[in-house]
């Protein structure tokens, strides 16, 4: 595996187009913390040299966003690389102890942040009691669950109010397992694989419908290759959301409001959900686009252990996405709960509001 890793490495041919779309780039404008110089400090890694301070820090400092395999003409992967990077430094003992906290917290208590399980019930309505089966399962992931747990119960308020037939697995939902993807844990992350298609399956749904876009493509994407193709369909709240309005179980209203989307980066990059987001959003109120929008989104800096580490960098990504916000005089509808957990950590405008696409829904039902 580790080969793999180098191949894929070895592949680039320094051009630099990968620095100049990477967040950390942006986000510092020095090039050892761009795209390419992780690319070459992995290389470094994997051909048993050693590596300085900065060569780690420019190896954790990357959110996995896939900005720069999009623009890379030797198609690397370079999520991939730092995957493999990272899953080596680990077995060196040569992360940072945050990492090795984290982790440890989702193996043992199933969250990032340790909470016990019963944290995932305030999100769930007192009269509404989730049945055993149903077409729809719904799971908002750990920060919209534990965290924000006002964000799920928007999502599961239009729900009911739509009439849908669908559940929640409450206390037994566990995390998907991204960040020991993201660090090359992956061994520990099958484990959660099977865990999880296994309870999903066990609800009868049809269709696994998640608040976090990470999860989706995690459920999606990533955990057919650790266990099995499952029986059922993953689909991300906005899609849903956007279907409802569109058959009239959801009736709204427009606000007028200037809203700016912002686009999260396996939303947009991976599961390619673009329009369906833009398409609710102008039913409720007036669209706004930032400057990097669709595919080329800025990622908000916070994903794969990059918050807790360098919080000063992870920071200024988002004060880059609300300062422009603010010029463009609108409010942020996010499509991940995770980037509005870290964007609404810095933002400074009096009056400048974050909100989740249910969120602004539920803000603009029809009387």
């Amino acid at each position: 595996m580790m080969e793999d890793y180098h191949k894929l490495a070895d592949l680039c041919i320094e051009c630099g187009a990968c620095t100049e779309v990477c967040p950390f780039f942006i986000a510092t404008n020095d090039i050892k913390y761009g795209a390419m110089a992780k690319v070459e400090a992995a290389r470094r890694l994997f051909k048993g040299d050693p590596l300085t301070d900065e060569d780690l820090k420019t190896i954790f400092l990357c959110t996995r966003c896939d900005e720069c395999h999009k623009v890379c003409p030797q198609n690397i992967p370079i999520s991939v690389v730092i995957q493999g990077a990272r899953a080596e430094l680990r077995r060196m003992n040569r992360v940072p102890e945050k990492y090795k906290t984290i982790a440890e917290a989702i193996i043992k208590t199933g969250s990032p942040m340790a909470a016990p399980p019963e944290k995932r019930l305030a999100y769930i309505p007192e009269d509404f009691k989730p049945p055993e089966r149903a077409k729809y399962l719904y799971v908002p992931g750990c920060w919209s669950g534990i965290r924000l747990p006002e964000t799920a119960r928007a999502s599961v308020e239009l729900l009911r109010i739509s009439g849908l037939d669908f559940t929640v697995l409450g206390d037994r939902e566990r995390c998907c397992g991204l960040f020991l993807i993201d660090t090359g844990m992956l061994e520990d992350a099958k484990m959660l694989a099977e865990k999880n298609t296994l309870l999903f399956e066990s609800t009868g749904a049809e269709f696994v419908v998640t608040e976090c876009p990470a999860c989706q493509d995690v459920f999606k994407r990533v955990y057919p290759s650790l266990f099995r193709e499952p029986k059922y369909e993953v689909i991300h709240i906005s899609e849903l959301l956007h279907d409802l309005i569109n058959n009239g179980a959801l009736k709204v209203g427009n606000s007028g409001k200037h809203i700016i989307y912002k686009d999260p980066c396996p939303l947009v990059r991976r599961s390619k959900v673009i329009e369906a987001p833009r398409d609710l959003i102008k039913r409720v109120a007036k669209l706004v686009e930032y400057d990097k929008n669709r595919e080329d989104a800025l990622c908000c800096g916070a994903p794969a252990g990059v918050k807790p580490i360098y919080p000063e960098i992870a920071n200024r990504l988002a004060e880059i996405l609300i300062s422009e916000a603010d010029r463009k005089e609108a409010d942020i509808a996010v499509g991940c709960v995770f980037c509005m957990y870290h964007m609404t950590g810095v933002i400074k405008e009096p009056g400048r509001k974050i909100v989740t696409l249910s969120q602004l829904v539920l803000e603009n039902l029809a009387d």
